[in-house]
């Protein structure tokens, strides 16, 4: 369709251009052609003023000298009017005599010259006879008649070269016009699918070019526009994909909560309720009541974590960084952990860059330590090593914290910081635990920007920290 309407526009363009230039040249043509008997310089009127003489003249004349006194006349009007007259010499009986010799007919008669646009007559004699002769002054009409054949003779010549002149003219005119105009069309289709990636070239400054300026500018605009509405579509997608993960992920962290806090309440319930009926074995209330008092300080641990990670998960919020000695912090937190390394018969070594400062929040920054060394000294055995390295490289610092004699298997390393992970299936182990700690290290250290990572050693277990 586009390219039928781009076709009909150059057809109507070229078809109009060449039928107005046709008719200016023809309107021209025929212009010229009427304007022709105009093209005389020299007023008749005046001429006959100068010829005014002639009557008296001639009446002074002989009659066989009076052609050469004609010639002589006719030849000094030929210079002064540059043959735009003539003269006539006619008998009383109307008929046209030679003005080389006035006894030679030439066959005109003078009622010829009734149609002449302009004529000066003068009536004259001789001195030796006393016949009446008419002198007629009149336009040269072989000027204009030559003029006009001349124009006619170029007819064909002239209606070829104006035909084949419009119609080049015509054709490079529409094409001026229209491609332009087709390059808009162009340029517009491929906006309306969508597509900015043309360019109309703008070298004119009348209104076309002003239109295609103005269309490159707007598909500049809408390029521009169509580009932020995809990347603020695929921002809005990827908050909506994160934020269906973390609903997800909420769900099934309170479904696993739920599940975690079920445990120990049954436990406590049933402990309970063996020693208010003194059931069997719970007769021994001492044992059960403290028993109970422990799986209670399970409960509250779980409750106090479950509390930090939903204050941390809270959206908008922010921990509350400052300038800390990390070398510093370190030796603080092994020194409050010293008395059950001790109590745990577990050496400790260390080697701690002096003066590393970073950004943090001492409290959750604390809670990280606390868990790793926590976590160290409970899967140690007696006798083994804890071993804590910090170093500091340019604007970077790293921590290392090693506890040798145990494992974890390969296949659980990956899981250790979701929710509820343990790495003894059994809910009753001796190291105990509610399965938070290392989820609770790893949302800190994301809120810190820093990167951890748990591995195998030969010795042991190692956690890795990037600040």
């Amino acid at each position: 369709m586009i390219r039928r309407i781009k076709s009909r526009l150059s057809v109507k363009v070229f078809s109009l251009t060449l039928l107005l230039i046709t008719v200016c040249c023809f309107t021209t043509y025929n212009f010229i052609l009427q304007a022709a008997p105009k093209n005389y310089k020299y007023d008749i009127e005046d001429a006959g003023l100068e010829l005014s003489f002639l009557p008296n003249d001639l009446s002074g004349v002989e009659k066989e000298y009076a052609y050469l006194w004609l010639e002589s006349t006719s030849e000094l009007m030929n210079e002064l009017y540059d043959n735009e007259f003539e003269l006539h010499f006619f008998r009383s009986d109307g008929k046209e005599v030679s003005l080389h010799d006035i006894n030679q007919l030439v066959g005109g008669q003078i009622t010829d010259f009734d149609k002449v646009e302009k004529t000066k007559t003068y009536t004259a004699s001789f001195t030796d006879s006393d016949s009446l002769y008419t002198l007629l002054l009149t336009r040269n009409t072989a000027k204009l008649t030559q003029t006009e054949e001349a124009i006619r003779r170029t007819l064909p010549v002239l209606c070829i070269v104006i035909l084949l002149g419009s119609i080049i003219s015509a054709f490079f005119y529409s094409w001026y016009m229209t491609a332009p105009i087709k390059k808009v069309s162009i340029l517009s289709k491929k906006m309306a699918d969508m597509d900015f990636s043309g360019f109309c070239p703008v070298g004119r400054a009348d209104e076309i070019g002003v239109l295609s300026d103005s269309l490159n500018k707007l598909s500049r605009k809408l390029a521009t526009t169509l580009s932020e509405l995809q990347e603020a579509n695929q921002k809005l997608q990827a908050d909506i994909d994160m934020e269906k993960q973390l609903e997800k992920q909420r769900v099934e962290f309170f479904s696993a909560a739920s599940h975690e806090l079920k445990t120990p309440i049954t436990i406590i319930k049933g402990q309970l309720q063996g020693m208010l009926y003194q059931v069997g074995r719970y007769k021994d209330r001492e044992t059960y009541l403290a028993q109970s008092l422990e799986v209670t300080d399970t409960l509250e641990k779980m409750v106090q974590e479950l509390l930090a990670i939903s204050r941390l998960d809270t959206p908008g919020y922010t921990c509350k960084k400052c300038r800390l000695n990390l070398s510093k912090f370190i030796s603080d937190r092994l020194a409050a952990y010293e008395d059950l390394f001790i109590q745990k018969n577990l050496a400790v070594e260390h080697s701690i860059s002096p003066e590393t400062f970073i950004l943090g929040d001492i409290q959750l920054l604390q809670k990280v330590l606390d868990n790793l060394l926590g976590n160290a000294a409970a899967y140690s055995e007696a006798g083994n090593h804890i071993i804590v390295n910090l170093w500091k490289e340019a604007e970077n610092a790293g921590l290392t914290i090693e506890n040798t004699g145990a494992h974890i298997p390969d296949e659980d390393i990956p899981k250790l910081f979701d929710a509820f992970f343990r790495v003894d299936q059994s809910r009753n182990r001796q190291t105990g635990g509610t399965g938070l700690g290392l989820y609770i290290v790893k949302t800190i250290l994301d809120l810190h920007g820093v990167e951890i990572k748990i591995a195998n050693t030969v010795q042991g277990v190692i956690v890795d920290l990037q600040f």
